[in-house]
């Protein structure tokens, strides 16, 4: 993610709020859909990366958290 992406996020969470941040595939979005999530706000982001990468990025942070 840009800082930008990072920022826009940030500025979307006000104090007291939550969020849910979800990392998937395009097809992702009709699964979240045929769910039927009902959210105040929404913002969805395209990003240049495999799912490789994502996978690899994710069992590393695994690894240092626990």
């Amino acid at each position: 993610m840009s800082r930008a992406d990072v920022k826009e996020f940030g500025d979307l969470i006000d104090e007291g709020q939550a969020a849910l941040v979800i990392v998937g595939e395009s097809t992702l979005s009709q699964a979240l859909d045929k769910a039927r999530l009902k959210a105040e706000r929404q913002i969805a982001n395209e990003l240049d990366v495999s799912a490789k990468d994502v996978d690899k990025a994710a069992q590393q942070a695994a690894k240092e958290v626990g």
